[in-house]
């Protein structure tokens, strides 16, 4: 019995990792502005999660989340979740998908600095070594990349990706603390967090004077494709898997995101990996293993859970 369920959470990881590698694919395939893409990806989560609320432990929890008076972090959450999704799939428009994909998930690293210097929380030697690795392999991905022409266009998609994982990095951050201090649950988190990522999201738009409600039909498939997939099914799988394997275990697949987008990119778009990108990322994935290996256990699972 105890095999059958290791099994079927090794199974839940490991499709997990596929759908969520799946999401710069699906995003590459759309026609739309990088603001759309990320609006409707977020807005069809909370579309999809709102009948839910049918279900009275649901609106429970819901009614317990929102007594804890805690929608400034909500909105704090979701405001460091949407310029994630800005900048990270605006960085696609410039840059390989491996290259993308790679620099955001460095984001465990900056995690560990960034609550190291906000929160004073214990940083060990091995995840300073982590973080100087991850940083020399950002380095070597975007200044020793492509061709002369197309080296701007490829460093600012490396700049972006950067930036997206160090905003996914404060979304983490202010999620694993809202969890453990007011144990909010994971499908109220989830719902207003996105609810107010996607209003950001829109005033973005207002801002640099996009329409988000003009895109051409097919990209709506694509758009129903990263709510579902990406966003929910790998949500729900990681759960899932959280529960029967070791959080190390789990935090480790965003190597395994890095690879599988790598793998999907040249099936679907022929892009071929770099020695570059391919010596950056082992830079990056060193140090991420490094990182969480030698990182507390339930921490892990504190932060990991919120994926």
């Amino acid at each position: 019995m105890v095999e059958n369920s290791l099994t079927k959470a090794r199974s839940s990881l490991f499709i997990a990792t596929l759908a969520v590698s799946g999401a710069s694919i699906f995003i590459r395939f759309c026609d739309s502005s990088a603001l759309t893409i990320a609006f409707w990806r977020i807005f069809l989560v909370v579309f999809l999660l709102t009948p839910l609320l049918i279900f009275p432990d649901v609106r429970k929890q819901f009614r317990n989340a929102l007594s804890m008076n805690q929608i400034k972090f909500f909105i704090l959450a979701g405001f460091f979740l949407s310029l994630h999704f800005f900048t990270w799939i605006q960085s696609l428009q410039y840059t390989t998908v491996a290259a993308s994909v790679i620099v955001v998930n460095s984001s465990p690293l900056w995690v560990t600095f960034l609550s190291f210097i906000f929160f004073r929380e214990t940083i060990n030697r091995f995840q300073v070594i982590g973080l100087i690795l991850s940083f020399i392999g950002v380095i070597l991905i975007a200044l020793l990349n492509t061709s002369l022409e197309l080296f701007s266009a490829f460093q600012e998609g490396v700049i972006l990706a950067f930036f997206g994982g160090i905003a996914v990095a404060f979304y983490f951050i202010i999620g694993k603390r809202m969890r453990s201090s007011f144990n909010v649950s994971n499908i109220p988190f989830t719902y207003f967090v996105n609810s107010f990522c996607a209003i950001f999201l829109f005033i973005y738009s207002i801002i640099f004077s996009e329409n988000v409600f003009v895109f051409p039909e097919n990209d709506l498939y694509w758009f129903f494709a990263l709510a579902i997939g990406p966003s929910l099914l790998g949500h729900a799988l990681y759960t899932y898997a959280m529960k029967k394997l070791s959080s190390q275990t789990v935090s480790l697949t965003v190597l395994g995101e890095a690879i599988g987008a790598s793998i999907l990119s040249f099936i679907f778009l022929s892009e071929v990996l770099t020695f570059s990108t391919i010596i950056g990322g082992i830079f990056i994935g060193v140090g991420i293993l490094m990182a969480v290996l030698s990182e507390n256990d339930s921490t892990s699972e504190k932060l990991f859970i919120l994926v």
